[in-house]
């Protein structure tokens, strides 16, 4: 009686943390961070600022975010992951409000860039929760989930946006999203505090994962710096093929702003679920082989886009790329919740979205040369399908969940 009560308890947690995350994700990334591209434009009527602010914005962002994610290990030894991720999507809910009061566009920068902290001290520390409440059995389909909160939180924002513009400007956006937040992290930490109580321990289990155990082992080791090598492929891959779809598809080649918002409603419809759904079939067949298969299908989206002959050639690559982009950034936490203990977790995870971030700008700054040399924005995908190779190249060397040597 006693073994299926305790199994029950993992089971509500395990679904606890999967729906509570997901929402923290929805809020910091999707509801949060994310808003301010699709309200950019409305609020440089009422704040006055151009383009050249716009893009300092997020390039402090992603500076905010980098740093973050450095200071983010010793925030969570400090407070524990659990209460840093909380605290995080509060604070969060709090800056949203403060947007809509902002007079200049140096607060507003300013309230971005804490957004970006806010962000990474949210995700980062979820795979320290999740190693420690969630069964090995289900990690990679919860980390998947988890990935497409985002997505849930852009279609939010999209859904609601724009009748509250419309209605009452953009000040309300922010006002209505962040007071939901709030209760959306209050929400989170009671359920939690009732189903999940574990995710605010702060004593380290050493779990027989199949992976790195010992807590005075060096995270500076083979497999976490091929998956830190991993994310930085990603970030290198999929930056410049959202960033230069639009400019690539109506300049170079006179597709209409409709075939193009197609097919980024296409890429967002299948984040609401790819996630989930990869992550299950990584649960059954291995992290590894679904991470090689996410590689390969986000190489024959960027090879789609760049030899298309007819626009189902741009709906195949945007379906290709839906399936694979969330796949890719649930599956390399699912790894690393599967094979580190859940006291290194956390800073392995940070590693890799430090690696996730220069390998983005890495692959920005140099697409953005490449039509200079080459005189066409095609090469830049011929180049997102070679990274990708790259990425499947160093899944092969990478150990297989379970079969790395404990540590001594």
């Amino acid at each position: 009686m006693a073994t299926e009560a305790a199994a029950g308890d993992k089971r509500w947690a395990t679904v606890t943390v999967a729906v509570v995350f997901t929402a923290y994700m929805a809020v910091v990334f999707g509801l949060g961070l994310y808003l301010f591209s699709l309200l950019a434009s409305e609020m440089r009527e009422g704040l006055g600022f151009g383009t050249r602010t716009i893009g300092i914005a997020t390039a402090g962002a992603q500076i905010s975010f980098l740093v973050a994610a450095f200071a983010c290990p010793h925030l969570a030894s400090r407070v524990g992951d659990g209460r840093l991720i909380v605290m995080a999507v509060l604070i969060a809910g709090l800056l949203l409000c403060l947007m809509s009061l902002v007079e200049s566009a140096a607060s507003m920068t300013t309230l971005i860039g804490a957004l970006a902290v806010c962000a990474a001290c949210m995700v980062i520390p979820t795979v320290g929760v999740i190693t420690r409440t969630v069964d090995f059995r289900y990690r990679s389909q919860v980390n998947g989930l988890v990935s497409s909160g985002t997505a849930y939180g852009q279609f939010a924002a999209g859904s609601v946006a724009p009748w509250l513009v419309l209605d009452a400007g953009w000040r309300s956006v922010w006002l209505v999203l962040g007071m939901g937040s709030v209760l959306v992290a209050f929400g989170g930490f009671l359920a939690l505090r009732f189903f999940a109580p574990a995710a605010f321990s702060t004593e380290w289990r050493s779990e027989k994962t199949g992976g790195q155990s010992g807590s005075d082992m060096s995270i500076f080791n083979r497999t976490n710096v091929i998956v830190w090598a991993l994310l930085a492929t990603s970030g290198m891959a999929c930056g410049p093929w959202q960033n230069y779809l639009s400019t690539f598809l109506a300049d170079e080649n006179g597709l209409s702003i409709t075939v193009i918002g197609q097919l980024w409603t296409i890429v967002g419809f299948l984040g609401l679920f790819s996630g989930f759904a990869v992550g299950r079939l990584a649960d059954r067949i291995g992290v590894k082989k679904a991470l090689g298969l996410s590689y390969g299908i986000l190489g024959l989206s960027a090879i789609l886009i760049a030899v298309h002959a007819e626009v189902a050639f741009l709906y195949a690559a945007a379906i290709a790329f839906g399936l694979s982009f969330f796949a890719v950034y649930g599956l390399i936490p699912a790894y690393i919740t599967k094979t580190v203990n859940d006291k290194q977790a956390t800073a392995v995870f940070a590693g890799a979205n430090v690696c996730l971030g220069l390998g983005t700008a890495l692959g920005n700054l140099v697409s953005g040369y490449i039509p200079e040399l080459s005189g066409s924005l095609q090469h830049v995908y011929f180049g997102v399908a070679g990274v990708a190779a790259a990425g499947a190249f160093l899944v092969l060397v990478l150990p297989k969940e379970g079969t790395i040597a404990p540590a001594s």
